[in-house]
């Protein structure tokens, strides 16, 4: 239990502005910003497609620094595949048709400056019945066509269909005759074949294609890892499960290999076989921390959930590897794409996710790990969104929300798309390039087009500040209005005392004279019978009577000591005036207080009322007693006269009540002022034989 003390301290912290503030101040938090970032995602528009399930890239084609909106689709007035270019400002610039059919699982067309003049050229892949031809259109500065329906490669069909995909370009000299070749891989489905590396030389118009295999190329890497000037193809591939070994297609797609190719299209080494079904296999190129070039590949069992990565230096040499061997926890292939990223200025692989954690590691097999603070999510692409030299991360999560992770891997900001159900109907997504003006970002879907940006979050910074401002700003009004209440209670309470001052004033102007008049009284009636003497001594006495009340005129109470000397020097003058027929008593209980204090003139007004009233139509001894007592905490007051009691006065005297009334004024303003609770009680007294015998007059302080 607490104490007063205690109880008192906890009242006035619980009362005080700064601790009414919190409750307050954290509903108004509750309602303000409050970014978990330190980035914020920001959808800056929703535009209808250009062309329905058309397939889009933005590129920099006529090198101003801002991107050009390049899309792919099929010309349904026409019945061809096209190729539209639109301006930064959206607006058409020109669109080429070509006589043939887009694949709707393929690229399709890829953006590159080629030849090293300033301006991309786009490179369109279609099908005429079962030929996939190569068109080249360079849309700036002149709107030329290169060349068009340069035959590639011819594709099985298979149930009346053509399917194939073409994917992974990318442009590399690799005859070193310092002209770029545009170097990709074409993968029939179904159809099974052919599954080809294809490397087109523009310059010298020539085309030369791998030997054709069963497996499922994905990923491509390009570079020169043994440092003989000669770039090398390193793939990656996935299980389709089309073509088995009976076959006799080398390199079943039952399986998933890694692949090594020379700058001929011929293989390094035999390709490694990654067992299992289904499987895969991802690749990037690494430079570890000394500048040295990997190429690092992980081996993904997904039916054993089990994986392993390898780091190979050159050929099929491996320099280093480690096998993962925890299956339950395991979910590295829910990551797509291997990325090399630098984090806190160390070089790594992005290879998986474990058990909720991004795994990063190098070519030491030093392991760096991050944890992951959205559900389990897809790596889309990878690229400097917010134009500060670093890579962000761009993922969607199972919930289907953007999560951008920033260039170490920390930091993630989310924003719910609720696009599709499904990310794999994206049909295209990557970053456009606006010059000086903040980069966005964009998704593809089979109707729309969402544009966003990636920037920082000031207000995460901010919110804490601010929080301390919205607590500061409620603290200080909820102080400012318990002022402004005191201010009122103090002006109320300064016009309560100064009405109660007039009142009291108006009290003792009547008190003081009343008192007088009664004492002159009894002086002019010593006068009257010539007895000068005791005329002479009560003036004496009244004298020190008065001025010792003048000494006191501004106060509402007194001393119990001061008032009881100055009702013994009253009772002095009124015996003077009833002479040997008159006597008083004051009895003080020894355990009394003396320096209590009592409402002014109390006593005194009893004393003076019973003398009025009892004692001066009484015939024989007129006797009054005051008792003061301490009972229960309360001090008690009894007047007692032996007078004609109160009936028989009321009919001898056309007094007011005048004396009564200043009493219970007193009683009434001493208990507002000093808070003091006062009670008073009359009580009339008989004899035996039932006549009035006097009265008693109880007061409880």
């Amino acid at each position: 239990m607490l104490n007063n003390r205690q109880k008192s301290t906890f009242f006035n912290v619980v009362a005080s502005p700064f601790f009414l503030a919190i409750p307050v101040a954290i509903a108004i938090i509750f309602f303000l910003p409050n970014p978990s970032s330190r980035y914020k995602i920001e959808q800056v528009s929703k535009q209808v497609a250009d062309k329905k399930a058309s397939k889009i890239t933005y590129c920099d084609l006529n090198n101003d620094g801002e991107d050009e909106r390049v899309v792919g689709f099929h010309n349904a007035v026409k019945g061809e595949a096209a190729i539209k270019v639109l301006t930064n400002d959206g607006i058409n610039y020109d669109a080429w048709n070509f006589h043939g059919y887009f694949q709707n699982a393929s690229e399709n067309f890829y953006c590159t400056d080629i030849d090293n003049d300033g301006f991309s050229e786009i490179f369109v892949i279609y099908h005429k019945d079962d030929s996939v031809f190569m068109a080249a259109i360079q849309p700036y500065p002149d709107k030329k066509v290169i060349f068009d329906r340069k035959f590639i490669a011819k594709v099985l069909v298979r149930d009346g269909r053509v399917d194939f995909s073409v994917g992974a370009f990318n442009k590399t000299d690799l005859n070193v005759d310092g002209n770029y070749e545009l170097v990709f891989w074409l993968k029939a489905g179904l159809s099974r074949q052919p599954r080809v590396i294809v490397a087109c030389d523009i310059f010298n118009d020539t085309i030369i294609k791998s030997n054709s295999y069963a497996a499922q190329y994905s990923p491509m890497q390009i570079l020169d890892i043994d440092g003989d000037s000669l770039p090398e193809i390193y793939c990656g591939s996935s299980t389709t499960a089309n073509i088995p070994d009976s076959l006799g297609i080398p390199y079943s797609d039952y399986y998933s290999w890694f692949f090594g190719f020379d700058n001929k299209l011929n293989l390094l080494f035999e390709p490694i076989k990654n067992v299992g079904y289904p499987s895969g296999l991802n690749i990037c190129n690494y430079r570890n921390d000394e500048g040295k070039s990997f190429i690092a590949v992980t081996f993904n069992d997904i039916s054993k959930r089990s994986q392993s990565i390898k780091f190979i230096d050159f050929g099929n040499h491996i320099f280093s590897e480690m096998e993962f061997s925890n299956p339950k926890t395991l979910k590295s292939n829910i990551i797509t794409i291997m990325k090399a990223v630098t984090i806190d200025g160390r070089n790594y692989v992005l290879m998986g996710i474990d058990d909720d954690e991004f795994v990063l590691i190098n070519e030491k097999l030093e392991m760096v790990k991050r944890k992951i603070l959205t559900s389990a999510i897809s790596l889309r692409f990878v690229d400097d969104l917010n134009k500060d030299g670093k890579n962000e991360f761009v993922f969607m999560s199972p919930e289907f929300e953007l999560v951008i992770y920033d260039h170490s891997l920390k930091n993630p900001a989310t924003f719910s798309t609720n696009i599709l159900p499904y990310a794999a109907s994206w049909y295209s997504n990557g970053i456009i390039h606006n010059g000086i003006k903040q980069d966005e970002f964009f998704i593809k879907t089979d109707n729309f087009l969402y544009l966003f940006t990636y920037s920082p979050e000031y207000f995460y910074y901010l919110k804490y500040p601010m929080w301390l401002l919205v607590y500061g700003f409620v603290a200080l009004l909820l102080w400012f209005s318990q002022r402004l209440q005191q201010i009122q209670i103090k002006r109320k309470q300064q016009i309560e005392e100064t009405i109660n001052s007039l009142q009291m004033k108006t009290i003792k102007s009547q008190m003081d004279p009343h008192f007088m008049f009664n004492v002159l009284n009894g002086l002019a009636n010593n006068v009257a019978i010539g007895n000068t003497k005791e005329a002479h001594d009560q003036i004496i006495r009244f004298s020190i009577l008065l001025r010792s009340m003048m000494k006191r005129t501004d106060k509402i109470d007194i001393r119990l000591a001061d008032e009881i000397e100055f009702v013994s020097s009253y009772l002095e003058l009124e015996k003077f005036r009833f002479r040997d027929d008159f006597d008083f008593e004051i009895n003080i209980d020894e355990n009394i207080d003396k320096n209590i204090r009592l409402p002014r003139m109390l006593i005194q007004l009893l004393v003076e009322n019973a003398i009025k009233h009892g004692l001066r139509n009484k015939e024989g001894l007129k006797i009054l007693k005051v008792d003061i007592n301490f009972k229960e905490g309360k001090t008690i007051i009894v007047v007692e006269d032996n007078g004609v009691g109160r009936k028989e006065a009321m009919k001898t005297t056309r007094d007011t009540g005048k004396g009564l009334k200043l009493i219970h004024d007193m009683i009434r303003l001493n208990r507002k002022l000093g808070g003091r609770e006062i009670t008073i009680a009359f009580t009339d007294l008989y004899d035996e034989s039932g006549k009035a015998a006097g009265t008693r007059v109880v007061v409880s302080v």
